[in-house]
């Protein structure tokens, strides 16, 4: 006869999907790695199936493992709500905050002022291109996110924080930059330039503007993150884009200049699934901005 599915058996099988090995979900979940180990096991074989193909480095997901992690993936959400309902009269003195962002600069203000008013909340900040942070929102991998460009949907709760404009970051000894004013793409044409990968929203404006000018531009050097970039600016070896907020240093060497053919403005929004609205953290970090 099979036994009955308990929660504390989901539970512990959520936290491996999660985490991606047995020892770290153990460590989420403040258990023994036996006590998770004989959770998933009994799973397992009440239903024979296998769930996680365990190997050295960890435990990766059969297909019907991450059919069923669709589903037991918000459990982490109903536990903290439960805790929110049941804590609702005190103040948000502990807790954990899981954000996405796209650059530094916009997003570190706005958890320094959340640290500020909210000191023993955990939070936990990672970086990443356009598409890496929005994948990371739709399949839950963070609590919110701050970036530019979210997208318009209707499963989400998005709240403006700030605006920007894409700018081109010119070596400061090189002509464009002594002239000081706006550049036209057609001057770029015989430039060296630096492209970041077309996940990157800075890019997919970039060609955008590109094709509608019909002018060819080819980058001399293509980079993966935005930092690479700037620090490529930084060192001579061509002209960049970036957004004008996406990194705070001023060095005297970069010079950043307005684009005549990208003009439009951007809007970094801070977003969450709307059904993370339930959360305490979630509001808190939303209603900073608001």
């Amino acid at each position: 006869m099979r036994s009955k599915l308990s929660y504390a058996q989901l539970r512990a099988f959520n936290a491996v999907a999660k985490e991606g090995s047995f020892s770290s979900a153990a460590r989420r979940l403040g258990l023994s790695q036996p006590a998770i180990t004989a959770q998933v096991k009994a799973l397992e074989q009440s239903y024979g199936v296998l769930l996680f193909e365990r190997r050295g480095d960890g435990a990766r997901m059969t297909p019907l493992a991450k059919s069923l992690f669709q589903e037991t993936q918000e459990l982490h959400v109903i536990e903290a709500v439960a805790a929110d309902i049941l804590g609702a009269s005190s103040a948000l003195k502990t807790g954990e905050l899981n954000i996405m962002c796209g650059a530094p600069n916009p997003a570190m203000a706005l958890i320094s002022e959340f640290r500020r008013r909210y000191p023993g909340v955990r939070v936990t900040a990672n970086f990443g291109n356009w598409h890496r942070v929005t994948t990371a929102l739709y399949e839950q991998q963070c609590d919110a996110i701050i970036l530019t460009g979210v997208p318009d949907d209707d499963s989400l709760t998005r709240i403006p924080y700030m605006e920007q404009r894409a700018v081109a970051l010119v070596p400061a000894g090189h002509p464009l930059a002594k002239r000081g004013k706006p550049l036209s793409l057609h001057e770029l044409a015989d430039q060296p330039l630096i492209f970041r990968n077309d996940q990157s929203l800075t890019q997919s404006a970039l060609n955008m503007a590109i094709r509608k000018s019909g002018v060819n531009l080819e980058p001399a050097l293509s980079l993966g993150e935005r930092e690479a970039v700037y620090e490529a600016v930084h060192q001579g070896l061509g002209i960049g884009f970036m957004f004008e907020l996406a990194v705070s240093r001023a060095e005297s060497n970069v010079v950043r200049l307005p684009i005549m053919e990208l003009n439009d403005v951007y809007v970094e929004h801070v977003a969450c699934l709307t059904r993370n609205m339930r959360r305490r953290e979630v509001r808190a970090l939303m209603a900073l901005v608001e």
